[in-house]
């Protein structure tokens, strides 16, 4: 007997394409073990299938209803002939919707992808309050694109991805910050304007739906004149289809904020704000 047939004799473990059942191959799995990698402890197993074997289009798969994502694969080998395959398979207990910052503003669905989210760190600013901010590892798929300043939704909460990068397992790291109740509802108010022949204001009203962000999130200085930072500062950011000027006001959850600065910012508008 051939020594390849002898490799996979035992690949009696079915794994299923976590996104279309109707695909499934066979494989091996060696005991469960936890590993600590980047600093987390994760759940992970090795796998190892025929070198025939073709892993699902986006890299996940399910075995007995447990999804994992899975590595790049490397080779053992009989002499010049590869017999093995083996693969790094991490469990992914989470859905995650994938967006952009213009698709959340815009309503508009986003990619569902299964993930693995596990905590990093804690921050502060004591320039704000004493509050931590809890800083995660989200885990995909090396096939997942989470471009950063992608919007990460899970039910109930929702993450901004400071950068994302591919680890040397081909899984993809999207290092987010926990983002505290984003969605807004704006009514925007422009900055009023003198009509000197009928001596008279004119102001532009309109309500979008905006994100709300802690200033230290996503702030960009285009200058040495940009108005700087202050306590208690924030980030709007809005739809590129509004008209939004420094000298206007935003009002939303009972508050008024002064426009301070706003500039287009791919393709949306990103708002420098502070309480009036």
């Amino acid at each position: 007997m051939k020594l390849t047939k002898v490799a996979k004799f035992f690949d009696k473990v079915r794994a299923v394409d976590a996104y279309d059942s109707t695909y499934s191959f066979r494989c091996q799995l060696e005991p469960l073990d936890m590993y600590r990698t980047e600093g987390t402890r994760i759940k992970i197993r090795n796998m190892s299938a025929d070198p025939a074997v073709v892993i699902p289009t986006r890299g996940v798969i399910k075995i007995d209803a447990q999804p994992y994502l899975v590595s790049d694969s490397s080779f053992d080998y009989w002499k010049t002939e590869k017999i093995r395959a083996r693969f790094v398979i991490q469990g992914a207990d989470d859905v995650v919707e994938i967006r952009s910052i213009p698709q959340v503003l815009a309503e508009a669905a986003g990619t569902l992808a299964y993930a693995s989210i596990d905590f990093n760190k804690y921050g502060t600013d004591e320039r704000d309050s004493s509050e931590y901010h809890p800083q995660y590892h989200i885990f995909f798929s090396g096939y997942e694109s989470v471009p950063e300043n992608s919007i990460l939704s899970t039910p109930g909460r929702y993450y901004l991805v400071r950068n994302s990068y591919k680890l040397v397992s081909g899984l993809t790291d999207a290092l987010s910050n926990v983002l505290d109740d984003p969605l807004v509802v704006v009514d925007l108010a422009g900055e009023r304007i003198l009509d000197p022949v009928t001596e008279t204001y004119t102001q532009t009203a309109a309500t979008t739906r905006g994100l709300f962000l802690r200033w230290q999130e996503h702030f960009l200085y285009l200058s040495q004149a940009s108005v700087k930072y202050e306590t208690g500062d924030a980030q709007l950011l809005l739809p590129a289809s509004q008209t939004v000027r420094a000298g206007g006001v935003a009002t939303f959850r009972g508050e008024h904020w002064k426009i301070l600065s706003a500039h287009l910012q791919g393709g949306y508008v990103a708002a420098h704000i502070r309480r009036t």
